[in-house]
C-alpha cells in the first residue's frame, strides 16, 4: 500500500485541544496525522486510493479552522 504524505499549515490552531480535534477531523475522513502546536501544522499520512487530500483538509475545515497545502 502506497501512503502519500502532505503538510498542512492550520494558522487558527491555538491550543491542546485545537490539536485534539484537528487529530480526530484526520482520522474522521479516514486518513493518520499528526498536528503540531509549535510549528501550526498537520503532517498527514493517507491512501489515495481510499482518500482523496481534498476531503481531509474539508474534515479539518468542518472545525472552522483555516487550512493550506504548505509549500514543499
Amino acid at each position: 500500500m502506497l501512503m502519500t504524505k502532505a503538510v498542512l499549515k492550520i494558522p487558527n490552531m491555538s491550543c491542546r485541544h485545537c490539536v485534539m480535534r484537528i487529530e480526530n477531523a484526520i482520522r474522521s475522513a479516514g486518513a493518520e496525522g499528526k498536528a503540531d502546536l509549535e510549528t501550526k501544522t498537520a503532517v498527514v499520512e493517507f491512501d489515495p486510493g481510499k482518500v482523496r487530500l481534498e476531503e481531509i483538509i474539508k474534515a479539518i475545515e468542518r472545525y472552522g479552522y483555516e487550512v493550506k497545502l504548505a509549500e514543499h
